[in-house]
């Protein structure tokens, strides 16, 4: 009922809207009365907004109500839909699927659930053979993503993951053809550990009844468990952790049309960074990202990190995303700061990125020019072991494939060093086939560190159905002082 009230005013309000605009904005022959006289201007009237329409031109009468109630009859379609992929499994209403939706269950709090579940994922198998760092590795792996949503309504669900191919030290199922002179041999990770469980929902969803109106502060989100999270762009932070997380969004500041304020607090399997290991620490974290009168969107988050091995440390970052005329931009700023000027476990470092991107004039095909800055050795609040270095985001020569013993090309320390990426995307007729072109180098700001090193990376993958791809990836990296690297891999995707 509440729905179709909220209906009706909001029709009255259109047409009465409409009526206005034509008074006002119609020729003078348009406003004209039967005798041909000019009408004089309405008064201006102060038409409400935002949820003041909800209490706008109320309906009383039962009938008006019925006219505008909405229809129970199946009305098709009128071009033929589009076939939609189904999930592994699914319960309930189907995912993208059309036609009625079943009867909900209205709980004590009046919260209207419509359970579903869906399982989904990924598998990933390739050959691959990697050469650097004094280490040589030919092997075929696999890796299995598993995704589990139990769905209660459209805000509230349980999400778990596993990937029971492989583990958190970087060893999967496959076989191991040649890795400095060992012998041939089957390497068996399966396992059933979960690598996430949390469950997600907004408390003004949960309790309808301490928002009626839906006119207050009530929309307040909040998550709880072991999930993933990402932290400018991964950048501060990129690990799966055990947190608690609760998220104001929508607010609205002067010159601040949009603002979302998140807590983070996290209580364990914080992997650290300096350490190599999971610390028993804590993580404090407060994020915001607003949307600006600029046409910008800005990102400030803080995080400070209290470690029982005594290496605390407040971690910031600022970050500002625009376009800058046709040229798509990213600015970044990120800083570690340890509590104890004298730690011997932590460094202090700031790392500066900027990253452009944009299209070519009369195709699809796209360009990137990343590059970075980073004074001291900056390091992430956390990180795990396949998230590779902070620098993972700005190309593929920095980033992990994230299966077996494939390195990253440029993967070394990033202490004092600065660097550049600029690649080419190619389509082939559509989004179904394309090319990337990839060359970054990077320098020591130190020449007694003797880390230059310059590298070229192709990627070439197309799909072969809705659900599957096939990749190639290679590259090749000169690195002072240390003998070249190169690596050749052949993926096969399946999505279900």
């Amino acid at each position: 009922m509440l729905l179709i009230k909220m209906f009706s005013r909001r029709v009255n309000t259109l047409i009465f809207g409409l009526a206005f605009s034509c008074l006002l904005l119609c020729p003078p022959g348009l406003a004209a009365n039967g005798q041909g006289e000019k009408q004089q201007p309405p008064e201006q009237e102060t038409v409400p907004e935002g949820r003041a329409v909800l209490s706008f031109y109320p309906l009383t009468d039962k009938a008006k109500i019925a006219e505008h109630r909405l229809s129970d009859k199946v009305i098709p379609y009128p071009a033929n839909p589009v076939p939609r992929l189904e999930p592994l499994m699914e319960l309930g209403d189907d995912f993208l699927g059309h036609g009625p939706i079943k009867p909900g269950i209205k709980t004590p709090f009046e919260q209207m659930l419509q359970p579903s579940f869906l399982l989904y994922g990924q598998f990933r198998s390739a050959l691959q053979s990697y050469d650097a760092e004094d280490r040589e590795v030919v092997q075929w792996s696999t890796r299995l993503d598993l995704h589990g949503d139990v769905k209660l309504s459209g805000t509230e669900r349980l999400v778990f993951s596993l990937r029971p191919l492989d583990n958190d030290k970087g060893e999967d199922t496959g076989y191991i053809f040649s890795s400095d002179g060992d012998e041939e041999h089957w390497h068996d990770q399966t396992n059933g550990k979960l690598t996430q469980l949390f469950f997600e929902g907004e408390i003004g969803e949960i309790f309808p009844r301490l928002d009626p109106g839906d006119n207050k502060t009530w929309d307040i989100g909040f998550s709880v468990g072991r999930q993933e999270l990402k932290v400018q762009d991964g950048i501060l932070l990129s690990d799966t952790l055990d947190a608690f997380g609760i998220t104001r969004n929508s607010l609205i500041a002067a010159g601040l049309p949009n603002l979302r304020l998140t807590g983070l607090y996290s209580w364990h399997d914080i992997d650290n960074p300096f350490a190599g290991d999971t610390s028993p620490g804590r993580l404090f974290g407060l994020l915001t990202q607003a949307d600006t009168a600029w046409d910008n969107t800005l990102d400030f988050d803080m995080i400070y990190v209290d470690n029982d091995k005594g290496a605390n440390a407040w971690y910031l970052g600022l970050g500002s995303t625009q376009r800058i005329g046709t040229i798509n931009s990213t600015f970044r700023i990120n800083t570690e700061i340890p509590q104890a000027e004298d730690s011997a476990a932590l460094n202090q470092g700031t790392l500066v990125t900027a990253e452009l991107s944009g299209a070519f004039a009369h195709s699809d095909d796209l360009w990137y020019f990343n590059s970075f800055l980073s004074f001291d050795d900056f390091s992430s609040a956390a990180r795990s072991r396949d998230a590779g270095v902070e620098l993972a985001n700005i190309g593929m020569l920095f980033s992990p494939v994230g299966m077996g013993q494939y390195g990253v090309p440029l993967g070394d320390s990033i202490a004092d060093t600065y660097g550049a990426v600029a690649g080419y995307q190619h389509f082939f007729g559509g989004i179904g086939s394309q090319l990337i072109v990839e060359l970054a180098a990077r320098s020591s700001m130190k020449s007694e560190r003797k880390q230059d090193a310059v590298g070229v990376g192709l990627r070439y993958q197309k799909a072969l159905s809705r659900q599957t791809l096939l990749r190639f990836d290679t590259f090749f990296a000169v690195k002072e002082k240390q003998q070249s690297a190169k690596g050749v891999r052949l993926e096969w995707l399946l999505k279900f």
